[in-house]
């Protein structure tokens, strides 16, 4: 198992196979150890804000190193466009979000995996810096505000729940999880 690979979360795994074509054009937002490049059969391309490695000395995998407020590529040219644990760390999130509409095609993706505010809280404490902060309804919004569709939440595990556990088990990941995770198309 590679370095990055140990770093991989199981539901991440899960919705990217989930949403993802063999077809597919996949952008990967602050990809870092890009953990997930090889997770699906898609054409994934990782962008992050540097290709330094980090302190620990784990090495950063990009292919493009941009702000994710200007990504350097035309529109309509992704099909899905995901992020893990990195949206509440770029600057303006509304625009970045914004960016991400752009890139997509029409019926195109976005798949954001994110802490919620109760660990964004933490975190930030454990940082010292002040970072965006928002529940999974929150995010929901400035989805659509960004003009995403059907946005939906979905849960972190690596399998669908019927309602009304479903339901049950979202509230019970904003009290008590640590992510939010949300799904919207262009």
């Amino acid at each position: 198992m590679s370095a990055a690979n140990k770093y991989r979360l199981a539901f991440v795994e899960y919705y990217l196979r989930k949403f993802a074509a063999k077809q597919n054009r996949i952008l990967d937002l602050g990809c870092g150890m890009g953990q997930y490049r090889d997770c699906t059969s898609a054409s994934y391309v990782g962008l992050d804000v540097t290709s330094q490695d980090y302190k620990a000395g784990c090495p950063r995998i990009v292919d493009v190193v941009a702000s994710a407020i200007a990504i350097p590529a035309p529109a309509e040219c992704y099909d899905l466009v995901f992020s893990v644990g990195a949206l509440y760390q770029m600057p303006n999130p509304p625009k970045v979000l914004s960016e991400c509409y752009r890139i997509l095609r029409p019926g195109g993706r976005g798949l954001f995996f994110d802490y919620n505010r109760r660990t964004q809280e933490r975190l930030e404490a454990g940082e010292g810096m002040k970072r965006p902060k928002w529940s999974q309804w929150e995010l929901k919004r400035l989805l659509e505000k960004a003009g995403f569709r059907s946005c939906e939440l979905l849960l972190p595990i690596g399998r669908e729940i019927k309602q009304p556990t479903r339901t049950i088990r979202l509230l019970l990941q904003e009290l008590l999880g640590q992510w939010v995770v949300i799904t919207g198309v262009k």
